[in-house]
């Protein structure tokens, strides 16, 4: 019976150890290793709130050079695509009997003339009523209105431009004969380029003559026309609910052509943002997350609400306070409490970020644009 005890006590004893030994690796083996992570930090830069629109291009001066009166193409005095001035001649048209038209009017002009004056001092001898004067003075009017209308017609037969600008292609040839109405070439200002475009009514509020605008156009990737919004319309239109605002762009070296398509990008309004890494962003369903380090080394989860973008960064409106570091890489499958292990990576962040991050804001310079 003792023996039987000892064996009894002695199996007990050995499972006791091999219970106390395996434990502790037991616990060991399941806790999860720290996640290796990167941090970068969060940043207070400027943002711009804009609102983006398309419109298409026409210059701010344009119009169809046209016969004012019918003739003959006597010669054609510019080359297509060239820069003219204001008033410059563009085509002659014969003007042989429009000439002889005005001769014969200032002919009639000076006999109504004379008449009138020769009525004059007969009505101060009384040898003549003021009835006859007045029969006078309305044939030199006549005469005047006839002499005005010839120097007119002949004007009309110089045709010139009727503003600086780029002439277009040629759209007659010497010899022909134009009717009232026929069209010579176009003509262009393109010192400056407008852009109707449509803006939602809910920045109605918002807009204002003024406002600076930028444009772009793929024929010029790496530059932006800048403008200003110089008209708003009256209206809301009803059926797209949004309003017509009318905006002049610098086009410098005329480089830009009536008719292009152009992206257009209204600032609204500049303030301060709260700027994190685009990549330290996690996004499930509806909500979006950052995670952070405290000081046990333990990731700390935040929900927070997104703002505009800039430069590869994401404005924070709320659920971060103060500008704390982030992680921005192994946070994909990372839990709230999770140990972490932080690594020093220096290619964390793309160029464009770090460009941002070393950028010292400076009221000078011009602020980044929100999405």
């Amino acid at each position: 019976m003792g023996r039987i005890i000892t064996v009894g006590a002695l199996l007990v004893a050995m499972v006791a150890a091999a219970w106390w030994m395996l434990t502790p690796q037991q616990a060991q083996r399941g806790q999860r290793p720290p996640t290796a992570v990167n941090l970068a930090p969060s940043i207070e830069r400027d943002l711009v709130d804009q609102v983006e629109a398309v419109g298409t291009s026409r210059a701010a001066q344009a119009v169809v050079v046209l016969a004012e009166v019918p003739g003959r193409v006597a010669e054609i005095h510019f080359q297509q695509g060239q820069q003219v001035k204001r008033g410059q001649l563009l085509v002659s048209l014969d003007d042989r009997n429009a000439r002889a038209t005005l001769a014969r009017s200032e002919a009639e002009f000076q006999r109504a003339q004379d008449d009138f004056r020769r009525g004059q001092q007969l009505v101060e001898r009384r040898a003549i009523s003021e009835s006859e004067v007045d029969t006078f003075r309305t044939a030199l009017d006549s005469a005047r209105a006839d002499r005005d209308a010839a120097r007119a017609n002949l004007n009309d037969h110089s045709i010139r431009a009727p503003f600086a600008g780029v002439v277009g292609l040629r759209q007659v040839d010497g010899g022909a004969y134009l009717q009232t109405g026929d069209a010579i070439t176009t003509l262009d200002n393109l010192g400056h380029i407008e852009v109707d475009f449509q803006v939602p009514e809910r920045y109605l509020a918002r807009l204002s003559v003024g406002q600076s605008v930028s444009a772009s156009n793929d024929a010029f990737p790496d530059t932006a026309f800048q403008g200003a919004i110089t008209h708003l319309d009256s209206r809301v239109n009803s059926n797209s609910r949004s309003l017509t605002a009318r905006a002049r762009l610098n086009n410098p070296g005329d480089r830009m052509l009536p008719g292009q398509f152009l992206r257009i990008t209204v600032q609204l309004a500049q303030r301060a943002a709260l700027l994190v890494p685009e990549q330290a962003i996690i996004t499930q369903g509806a909500q979006s997350y950052v995670f952070t380090v405290d000081a046990q080394q333990q990731a700390v989860r935040h929900p927070v609400t997104l703002g505009g973008r800039r430069d590869g960064w994401v404005e924070i409106t709320s659920g971060l306070t103060g500008q704390p570091d982030v992680i921005v890489n192994g946070h994909s499958r990372l839990g709230s409490g999770q140990p972490v292990n932080v690594i020093d990576n220096p290619d964390a962040l793309l160029p464009g970020q770090r460009a941002l991050l070393e950028h010292t804001p400076d009221p000078a310079n011009g602020p980044g644009a929100a999405a």
